[in-house]
């Protein structure tokens, strides 16, 4: 499994699309900061979306993804009267739409992507607020647009499990979204500028891969082909941390998902994640969740 699959599949990431439909003006909505990432395709029109220190004009065919959940507004025009999303939301689901009217200007697909946020890795924490992907750009990653049409085409179709393949497609679309992100923004440093990185990124394969082994400085420098002093120097430039850190790190968050999904004993997982003893596991567990195996395990 490749690294940012293996980071995706840690955070159990799913979705749900709230609805499609049409905005007539003069129409707005505020969007709160809250605990899940949101996203809207515009389908038809366009429409004026603002942030803090952003405002961008939306034009049928683009994608905006929040992976952070920033407040936000959307509305036909700045001086539009707006209302609490939340409200906008539950009017629509109960068929009774708040912006309903002839004068049509949008179409909008809404919903939001869940993810455990909790997770301590690098990637969550360079998430960035906003990702806007015109349908200019989108024609670039083909597959993207394919979703999108998909997306379009079964939001409007009632037919049986219609509303699981739009759940579904939209778990799709984050992950395709981020790659594009990842495509376009070749970032110095940071976890994506490690995976890009030919040697690093050989070595947080290898980590994720196999994260019993018994990694050292040396053969982590193996990996990557430079020497420890010039590996060790160019993993923490790049990530901040080092390389030792990073799989302690890895090791926690395999144990944090055995612990919870798997019947297995304390000594086997901590085997199964590199540790050689049950205590020493035990130990590392405690100084980074502040819970032993156990409790953690009791927890859920």
């Amino acid at each position: 499994m490749d690294v940012f699959s293996d980071v995706l599949k840690k955070v159990k990431l799913s979705s749900a699309v709230y609805f499609k439909s049409n905005f007539s003006s003069p129409w707005g909505m505020d969007i709160p900061k809250g605990p899940f990432a949101q996203f809207h395709i515009v389908t038809r029109g366009q429409c004026i979306l603002k942030t803090k220190d952003k405002s961008i004009q939306l034009f049928a065919g683009d994608i905006v993804v929040f992976p952070l959940g920033t407040n936000h507004w959307l509305a036909d025009l700045e001086t539009s009267k707006r209302q609490n999303g939340q409200d906008v939301v539950r009017a629509i689901l109960k068929g009774k739409p708040l912006f309903e009217g002839d004068n049509i200007t949008t179409t909008l697909i809404c919903g939001h992507f869940e993810f455990d946020r909790s997770i301590e890795h690098p990637f969550i924490k360079e998430m960035p607020k906003i990702i806007h992907i015109p349908d200019a750009e989108k024609k670039e990653f083909s597959w993207l647009e394919n979703i999108v049409n998909l997306i379009i085409h079964e939001a409007g179709n009632e037919q049986p499990g219609s509303q699981v393949i739009v759940d579904k497609l939209g778990e799709v679309l984050f992950i395709h979204t981020l790659r594009a992100y990842i495509q376009r923004n070749k970032v110095k440093k940071g976890f994506i500028a490690a995976m890009q990185d030919e040697r690093i990124g050989k070595v947080l394969k290898a980590i994720h891969s196999a994260p019993e082994m018994n990694w050292r400085l040396i053969s982590l420098a193996r990996v990557a082909g430079m020497s420890r002093t010039s590996f060790s120097n160019q993993f923490r430039n790049l990530l901040g941390e080092t390389p030792l850190n990073y799989i302690t790190q890895w090791r926690i968050l395999q144990a944090k998902e055995l612990l919870i999904e798997s019947n297995k004993s304390v000594g086997e997982i901590a085997n199964e994640v590199g540790y050689q003893s049950e205590a020493a596991f035990n130990r590392v567990f405690k100084k980074r969740v502040t819970l032993t195996p156990l409790k953690f395990r009791q927890s859920f």
